[in-house]
């Protein structure tokens, strides 16, 4: 039996799925991996590029879009590894990085959950691999720009740990679902990913229920990978609204529900700013009036976003 199972789920995602696995292949020699790729019935050519390309991975044809949680799941039920690691189609390994994170894994066994560092295209730090669960403070600061004005603070800028530099091991609340390695065992316990979440936050939910089970998530620096992000969403609109979605519903689960008025309000309030900042320098600045389409979309949606997804 393989050490590990690589859960890849691709939506119209062709060339950079592709090259992911490339670059598995590449850079990972002390660990054995089992790869399963779930297509999310993608409109493109990416089937016919899996399978001509790699031939000897496992390919499941989903014949609806399951979303991410969804597509995770049923690749995961079709292997049986004693780790399981999701990574996404826009990811490249660097350095060793699935075998750096294992062997990390290994030595911190207790964590339950790991994940690496991601970075941009041109290798600078993308401060996206880990962040602070919702709380009335990280909620408050993104609603009134703070966590952006102070983007190095810890304390404004709570949400991504805006003073850590990614170069020392953290215990974090969630690790993003890009780089994210868990065992078996746990994710049995946990019966996967909430599939009610269909795109977004579905990590930030199973790191919530693994802490509450005694676990307890970490980051290792020398794990790197690059990370383009939100690759198979063609519009800024509907990727917030999604992300929106995902976080109002995990208000909806883990906030108290005297809380969750206050904490969607937040959100709301988030929205509307960005809403109006941008109505004002769409005046002077012609260029911003794109933008400006999309946050008008998001706040028309608010009524649908702020239910989450059930």
């Amino acid at each position: 039996m393989k050490q590990l199972d690589i859960i890849i789920v691709s939506y119209n995602t062709a060339k950079y799925t592709k090259r992911a696995i490339q670059s598995i292949y590449t850079e990972t020699k002390e660990t054995s991996f089992n790869i399963v790729v779930v297509d999310n019935n993608s409109p493109d050519n990416s089937v016919e590029v899996i399978r001509n390309h790699f031939p000897d991975i496992q390919l499941i044809e989903s014949k609806k879009n399951l979303g991410f949680a969804g597509g995770v799941n049923l690749g995961a039920k079709a292997v049986n590894s004693d780790y399981i690691l999701l990574l996404n189609p826009d990811t490249v390994i660097l350095d060793g990085a699935i075998d750096k994170l294992m062997n990390f894994a290994q030595k911190e066994s207790n964590a339950g959950i790991w994940g690496g560092v991601t970075l941009n295209n041109d290798l600078s730090l993308n401060p996206n691999n880990a962040r602070a669960r919702i709380s009335f403070k990280t909620l408050l600061f993104s609603a009134t720009g703070l966590s952006k004005i102070f983007r190095s603070s810890c304390f404004f800028n709570h949400d991504n740990y805006g003073c850590w530099d990614r170069k020392s091991v953290r215990h974090v609340d969630v690790i993003t679902g890009c780089f994210f390695l868990t065992k078996r065992s746990l994710w049995e316990e946990l019966e996967g990913l909430d599939e009610t979440f269909f795109m977004y936050a579905e990590e930030a939910d199973y790191c919530i229920r693994a802490i509450k089970k005694g676990y307890q998530p970490i980051v290792t620096p020398d794990a790197r990978i690059i990370h383009h992000g939100g690759v198979s969403e063609a519009n800024f609109s509907g990727k917030m609204i999604k992300l929106l979605k995902g976080k109002s519903e995990l208000i909806n689960k883990h906030t108290k529900p005297w809380k969750q008025s206050l904490y969607k309000n937040l959100l709301l309030t988030h929205v509307i700013n960005k809403y109006l900042s941008y109505t004002l320098l769409a005046l002077v600045k012609k260029d911003k009036k794109t933008i400006l389409s999309e946050w008008r979309t998001i706040f028309q949606q608010r009524h649908s976003w702020l239910k989450g997804y059930r």
